[in-house]
């Protein structure tokens, strides 16, 4: 339900199917030539990065998230994130493993803040599963959501907090640049505000911001790097990230 250049016959002839229509018509073999077609289309007209894979676990219809995911349990969506991110990889273009850590049967944040009541054990049986296949596989980066998660942190979205970016880096072992999902969504406006939640991004620990509201979150950013709010070395630490992931793709 999310295509963007494929919406336009000047680009493909009819839009690129989901993932859970793609296997089951012809399984993993027709995941990685879609992904494969995806790469070289973006390839062709200067796009280096694609936002995906859905990493997210779902089997329930009614879940907002699941006509966007590969609609099986964890262990069969870790096989289609290990296909996806390994064609990718093949064919020189960014991934990012989205949406961390995972939607579950949650809102849909673009239209206001979401609330996550299940346990961290949960997510390590299951949501996370996905996330570390990608890992393994050599993903690009790790997108995270704007839900609040109780059991990593009751008060900040997941793109905003430092405990959640902590869970990337030291238990799934991500190396990687996290980026957040669009801080336009309503989820953050409406609960953090325009003007502090990029500052809040970066000191989170995120590398990459999706920014629609650009003019107001770049001159936010440089006035708290000014006032010291947000150190040097942590975006020294974000730039080596990126620099490592244009190299890795041959953009450098």
């Amino acid at each position: 339900i999310v295509n963007r250049l494929s919406w336009y016959p000047e680009f493909r002839a009819v839009p690129f199917y989901s993932p859970q229509e793609l296997y089951n018509e012809g399984g993993y073999p027709l995941i990685a030539s879609d992904t494969k077609e995806k790469a070289e289309l973006l390839k062709s007209i200067g796009i280096n990065m694609n936002l995906a894979p859905v990493c997210d676990v779902s089997v329930n219809p009614n879940d907002f998230i699941y006509p966007r995911t590969f609609g099986m349990d964890a262990l069969e969506t870790s096989k289609y994130i290990e296909t996806a991110v390994n064609t990718m990889n093949e064919n020189k273009i960014g991934s990012a493993l989205k949406h961390f850590p995972g939607y579950g049967n949650n809102v849909d944040t673009h239209t206001g803040i979401s609330v996550d009541e299940r346990s961290y054990e949960s997510f390590q049986n299951s949501d996370f599963l996905p996330f570390k296949a990608g890992i393994d596989a050599g993903a690009s980066s790790i997108l995270v959501s704007h839900n609040i998660v109780k059991s990593m942190d009751a008060n900040l979205p997941a793109s905003l907090s430092p405990s959640v970016h902590k869970i990337i880096r030291n238990d799934l072992k991500f190396d990687g640049v996290i980026m957040t999902d669009d801080l336009q969504m309503s989820a953050i406006k409406e609960y953090i505000g325009d003007s502090t939640s990029a500052v809040l991004a970066i000191i989170a620990g995120n590398d990459l911001i999706i920014a629609s509201d650009f003019d107001v979150q770049i001159p936010s950013v440089l006035e708290s790097i000014r006032a010291g709010e947000i150190q040097e070395e942590r975006i020294n630490e974000s730039v080596l990230r990126i620099l490592k992931l244009k190299f890795d793709l041959g953009i450098i």
